[in-house]
């Protein structure tokens, strides 16, 4: 069935009015309209950030916005280390151009607003082979309250650890700082041929502004809202579900690459996602 032309109709409209008419309808966007590179026109509402994604239209890159008592700076170190010992792999025979590295801004903390949050880690290129993956999460210094264990297969790129929501596991709670450790096993019975990395997380509970803005975009617009409001975690895995449902989406990728670098990242900012291959 051949669509209506409105743009035809006999009396006289803009083409703005046209080009609403049409999205209101259920049309999709105009491809001479994705594809321009002008700016909007000024009559277009601004205030509406689905009309700039609809019509093609770029907004400003992603910017993280740290709280300032979790800013390096203000930080007190409580022992996190992003990235490895590169002693740690001697026992490999070789070291890797690139560390073990934790996905997390210099400071080590990061927000979270999931009770059973998503992490992040780059893995070396090196022979994965019989390896074993390890998250663990501490509540104090002694206690441990989440254990898991992975099979590694892919090398130089980047992985995600999915905290298990089982009922019978525990779930973060609100207000409450947590360290966690993600281990390399190159040997599961003798652990003294590992290396490993660090860092802290923090649940904090979404505010009705925020939870008001997160609820009125788009999946493409919600991690530069987290971002803005400090929250590191679902800002970068929000950024990695992005990228893995479209690896060809620029802007997306731009994004990601940026959130990395202005942690200190850049060096893998490019490296895939495992499991989106």
């Amino acid at each position: 069935m051949e669509k209506p032309s409105i743009c035809r109709i006999p009396f006289r409209i803009s083409t703005t009015a046209c080009l609403t008419l049409w999205l209101t309808l259920g049309f999709p966007p105009l491809k001479i309209l994705a594809n321009s590179s002008k700016s909007p026109p000024s009559e277009i509402n601004i205030s509406n950030p689905s009309y700039f994604l609809k019509c093609g239209y770029r907004q400003k890159q992603i910017s993280l916005q740290l709280p300032t008592h979790l800013q390096e700076a203000n930080l007190i170190q409580k022992g996190g280390s992003r990235i490895e010992d590169p002693e740690n792999l001697r026992c490999q025979g070789h070291q890797p151009d690139i560390p073990l590295i934790a996905l997390l801004p210099q400071s080590t903390m990061g927000i979270t607003l999931d009770e059973y949050p998503t992490f992040l880690v780059y893995i070396p290129d090196v022979d994965l082979e019989y390896t074993i993956g390890e998250l663990v999460i501490y509540a104090d210094e002694d206690t441990s309250i989440y254990s898991q264990r992975i099979e590694l297969k892919d090398p130089d790129s980047i992985i995600k650890i999915e905290m298990s929501n089982s009922p019978s596991l525990p779930k973060l709670e609100i207000g409450k700082s947590y360290f966690w450790t993600f281990t390399i096993l190159f040997d599961p019975i003798d652990r003294s041929d590992s290396t490993y990395v660090s860092g802290w997380i923090e649940r904090v509970e979404a505010n009705s502004d925020l939870q008001h803005q997160l609820s009125s975009v788009l999946p493409q617009q919600q991690p530069s809202i987290y971002a803005a409001n400090g929250i590191w975690y679902e800002a970068l895995t929000s950024l990695a579900k992005l990228h893995c449902s479209d690896p060809n989406d620029v802007a997306v990728t731009a994004d990601w690459e940026s959130l990395l670098q202005q942690v200190g990242l850049s060096e893998i900012a490019s490296k895939p996602i495992a499991q989106c291959q």
